[in-house]
C-alpha cells in the first residue's frame, strides 16, 4: 500500500490501544512467534529467528528489496549469499551456483533473463511470478515473502526452477556456457554424456567432431611392416608391402592416428591416418621426395594414438633407381635324381619395371630350370623350381642380371638314391632256361664296400602266412663294392661269363613265377621275423597276390625272359632304364614302396661283381 496510508495507521493504532486500556477487559498482548499476525506485529512466521524474513520482534526487515530479492540470504532469497539455494550466487549446492557445477545450479531450463529461476518453477521478478508464496513481488507482481511489498525487479531465489542469470552447471538444456553436467547442445567442451558436442568428448555422447575416447578405449596394435619402400615423386602405399596402422579392436567411431616423419623426404598428408568406424586398420599413404632432404634416403615414421606409439622405417628410392641381385636361396642343396627343389632370387631394391633374370645350370646335366625368371615391378623377389636330372653330380645354379651374377651350390645324388644300404636291384623268378633259371641281384648305392658274409637271402610264397621258408646264408668273403653289384643265382641259373652268378643257393628254394617275396637281411635274421624287423635290410613283393610287400606290391608278373628291376630315380621309366638315360645310373632309388620303385623289364640284365660300377 502507499506510504500515505501507512502514516495514517500509526495514530489510529494508538487510539485503539487507548480505548482498549480504558475498558474493563484485561490487556491482551501480542505473542511473537505463534504464527499469527496480531496487533502491533507486521509479521509472525512462527519462530523468533532474527535472520529471516520476520525478525524476533515480529517485524519485517526494513532493508529495501529493490536489488536482489527478499529471501532469507543476504542478497537473494534462499540460503546462499546471492541467489536462492545453498550456493553463494545461485540456488543449488555450488559455490557460485546450485547443482554440482561451479557456476550455475539446479535443473532449470533456458537460464538467465526474465524467465524462470531456480525456485519453484514460477516466473521471477519483474513482470512475472516469484518462487515465493504467491504474494505480490516488486512492482505489481507477486513476491515470495509474506505479503509485504517487494520493490524492484530483482531475481528471486526461491526453491523453484526459474531462470538464473548466470551460467548453468546443472543438467539443463541450452546452456550458453561451459557445461560440466549431462545437458545437450553444449557449445563448449563437454565432459558429460550429452550429445552434439563440438569439441573433443571424453564421454559417451554421439556426433562428436573429434576423436571420441568415451567408454570404448582404442589403442594401437601394430604399425608396419618396417623396411618398406617408396619411390620419389609419387604418392601412395609403400611396397612391396603396404605400410599399415592397426588397432587392437574395431574403431567405435572415426579414429585419427597421428603419423610423424623424421625426414622431409617422406610425409603423410596432414600427419594423420583415418580409421573408419567399425574398421581395425588403414593403409598409410605417403608422399616421397628425395629433393626435400638430399642428406638422407630413409625416414622413420612414428604412429601415435593416445599414449601408444609405434615406429617403422621407409626407404625412399630414386625415380630411375636400378635394382641389383641380392641373394639366391637356398645357397646349397643336395637332392636325389628326379627330385624338385624350390629357389628364390631376390633383388636389393624393388625395380620400377618388371625385371628379367637369366638362369643356368653348370653343368646342364644336373637337371632343369627355367631359362629366366621375372621379378615384377615394386616387388623384391621371384620363385622358381629346379628339377634334378637322372645323372648324379655336383655343380651350381647361376642367376644373372645386368652383367652380375650369384650362384647356389647343387649336388645331385647318383641314381637318385636316397638310401644308405644295400638293396635288391633285380629279380628274375624264371628265365630262358626254364622255371629254375632264377637270380637275385644286389646293388650297393653307398660309397663304401659292404661285407655280405653271413647275410640271409630269404624267400616266401605270395600268399604264405608261416614266414619265410627259403633261407640261404651268403658265404664268407662275399663283398659288394661301392656302386657295385653282387649276383646270387639258383642251381639251374643259365648265365655264365660276364653275367655269371657270384654265389648259388642251389635248390634251397624255388621262386614262384606268378608271385612271391624275396628279402635280404643281417646274419641273425630268422624266417619268422616280421617284415618290419630291424634285421631286415630290404624286401620285395611281386605279383598280384603278394601279401607282405614293402609298401605296395609290384602288381604284375614279369615275362619268361624278363625281370623286375629297381629304378635309378623316381622318374625312371622302362624306356629310360633299358635303352635311355637311366640305363647306366645304377638301381639306388628306394621309397619303401615296391610298386613305385620297380619297373618290369622285357628282357633281364643280370650284373655281378665283375660288372662296371654305376653310376
Amino acid at each position: 500500500m502507499p506510504w500515505s496510508y501507512r502514516q495514517m495507521l500509526a495514530p489510529l493504532s494508538a487510539l485503539l490501544l487507548l480505548m482498549s486500556a480504558c475498558g474493563d477487559d484485561p490487556e491482551v498482548r501480542p505473542v511473537c512467534g505463534n504464527g499469527v499476525v496480531e496487533a502491533g506485529e507486521t509479521c509472525d512466521d512462527g519462530n523468533r529467528n532474527n535472520d529471516d524474513t520476520c525478525d524476533n520482534s515480529c517485524r519485517r526487515p526494513t532493508t529495501d528489496d529493490a536489488g536482489t530479492d527478499a529471501g532469507t540470504g543476504e542478497e537473494d532469497a534462499g540460503t546462499g549469499e546471492e541467489d536462492a539455494g545453498t550456493g553463494e550466487e545461485d540456488a543449488g549446492t555450488g559455490e557460485e551456483d546450485a547443482g554440482t557445477g561451479e557456476e550455475d545450479a539446479g535443473t532449470g531450463e533456458e537460464d538467465a533473463g526474465t524467465t524462470e529461476d531456480g525456485g519453484s518453477g514460477e516466473p521471477d521478478s519483474g513482470t512475472a511470478e516469484d518462487g515465493g508464496s504467491g504474494e505480490p513481488d516488486a512492482g505489481s507482481e507477486e513476491d515470495g515473502g509474506s505479503g509485504e511489498p517487494d520493490s524492484g525487479t530483482d531475481l528471486d531465489g526461491g526453491p523453484g526452477p526459474d531462470l538464473d542469470a548466470g551460467t548453468d552447471a546443472g543438467t539443463g538444456e541450452d546452456d550458453a556456457g561451459t557445461d560440466a553436467g549431462t545437458g545437450e547442445d553444449d557449445a563448449g567442451t563437454d565432459a558429460g554424456t550429452g550429445e552434439d558436442d563440438a569439441g573433443t568428448d571424453a564421454g559417451t555422447g554421439e556426433d562428436d567432431a573429434g576423436t571420441d575416447a568415451g567408454t570404448v578405449q582404442v589403442s594401437l596394435d601394430s604399425f608396419g611392416p618396417t623396411g618398406t619402400f617408396a619411390r620419389s615423386g609419387t604418392t601412395g602405399a609403400t611396397f612391396p608391402e603396404a605400410l599399415t596402422v592397426r588397432l587392437r579392436e574395431d574403431a567405435p567411431a572415426e579414429v585419427w592416428v597421428e603419423v610423424a616423419s623424421s625426414s622431409a623426404v617422406l610425409n603423410v598428408q596432414g600427419g594423420l591416418v583415418r580409421i573408419a568406424p567399425g574398421e581395425r586398420s588403414a593403409t598409410v599413404q605417403v608422399t616421397a621426395n628425395l629433393a626435400a632432404d638430399p642428406e638422407t634416403d630413409k625416414a622413420t615414421l612414428t604412429a601415435t594414438l593416445g599414449s601408444d606409439t609405434r615406429e617403422a622405417t621407409v626407404r625412399v628410392l630414386a625415380e630411375d633407381q636400378a635394382a641389383e641381385l641380392s641373394t639366391l636361396s637356398p645357397e646349397v642343396i643336395s637332392v636325389s635324381a628326379g627330385q624338385t627343389q624350390g629357389f628364390t632370387v631376390e633383388l636389393d631394391v624393388p625395380p620400377a619395371q618388371d625385371t628379367v633374370i637369366q638362369l643356368a645350370l653348370e653343368p646342364a646335366s644336373l637337371g632343369t630350370v627355367p631359362a629366366t625368371v621375372t621379378v615384377t615391378a615394386n616387388s623384391l623377389s621371384a620363385k622358381f623350381d629346379f628339377t634334378a636330372g637322372s645323372e648324379g653330380g655336383e655343380g651350381q645354379l647361376v642367376a644373372a642380371l645386368n652383367g652380375s651374377s650369384i650362384a647356389a651350390a647343387v649336388q645331385v645324388s647318383g641314381g637318385g638314391s636316397s638310401t644308405g644300404h644295400v638293396v635288391i636291384s633285380e629279380i628274375a623268378p624264371q628265365g630262358p632256361g626254364g622255371a629254375g633259371d632264377e637270380f637275385v641281384e644286389l646293388y650297393n648305392p653307398t660309397s663304401s664296400p659292404v661285407d655280405l658274409s653271413g647275410w640271409k637271402l630269404q624267400y616266401k610264397s605270395a600268399t604264405g602266412t608261416s614266414g619265410y621258408t627259403g633261407n640261404y646264408s651268403l658265404p664268407d668273403g662275399s663283398i659288394i663294392a661301392p656302386r657295385g653289384y653282387f649276383l646270387v643265382g639258383a642251381g639251374a641259373y643259365s648265365g655264365s661269363g660276364a653275367t655269371g652268378r657270384d654265389v648259388s643257393w642251389g635248390t634251397i628254394f624255388a621262386m614262384g613265377a606268378a608271385g612271391g617275396h624275396v628279402r635280404i637281411g643281417y646274419p641273425e635274421l630268422e624266417g619268422s621275423d616280421p617284415i618290419d624287423s630291424v634285421l631286415v635290410v630290404d624286401t620285395v613283393g611281386y605279383g598280384s597276390t603278394a601279401n607282405q610287400p614293402e609298401g605296395n606290391r609290384i602288381p604284375a608278373s614279369a615275362p619268361a625272359a624278363g625281370s623286375f628291376e629297381r629304378k635309378a630315380s623316381a622318374t625312371s621309366t622302362v624306356e629310360s632304364m633299358t635303352t635311355g638315360a637311366d640305363a647306366l645310373l645304377g638301381n639306388g632309388h628306394d621309397s619303401d614302396d615296391n610298386a613305385a620303385d620297380f619297373i618290369i623289364r622285357p628282357t633281364r640284365q643280370p650284373q655281378n661283381t665283375s660288372s662296371a660300377a654305376e653310376p
